[in-house]
């Protein structure tokens, strides 16, 4: 469930996020082996997504995702900069990837997952692009009641 966003990720392309269990034993040897790797997530924009597709904490990830630094999915270390809101994984619903699921979330105060994002994102260029049609409309019709 990748989206485009990992392509303009600073880290796209780029190898040694999550090493072979074979490189290492140790949470230091992790830690040794992808420190300088985590400097990658400090201008990224998208850890939050990362973390909401990687699922470290579920899926007891080993490596960088979303600015930290996983040993078994606990996090080992982190940028300065990163919240503990980024660390919460977006409830998932079946409706989720729709515009029903992006107000869902935003109706239960909730943060909008990645794909509820993408939904809502295409949403608000159909309605741009629909406005001056709609203006247009408005004012022929405006102008055969006068």
């Amino acid at each position: 469930m990748t989206g485009a966003w990992t392509l303009r990720a600073p880290c796209s392309g780029q190898d040694g996020f999550a090493p072979n269990q074979d490189a290492w034993r140790t949470a230091q040897d992790l830690k040794r082996l992808c420190q300088a790797r985590l400097g990658y997530c400090k201008p990224c924009p998208f850890r939050a997504e990362c973390i909401a597709t990687i699922k470290p904490s579920q899926v007891k990830f080993d490596g960088i995702a979303g600015g930290r630094l996983w040993c078994d999915g606990e996090v080992i270390d982190a940028l300065d900069d990163v919240s503990d809101e980024e660390l919460a994984e977006p409830k998932l619903r079946p409706s989720c990837g729709t515009e029903a699921g992006a107000r869902s979330h935003t109706r239960n105060d909730e943060r909008i997952c990645p794909s509820c994002r993408q939904a809502a994102r295409e949403m608000d260029a159909r309605r741009q692009a629909e406005k001056p049609k709609r203006q247009e409309q408005l004012q022929l019709d405006f102008a055969g009641t006068t």
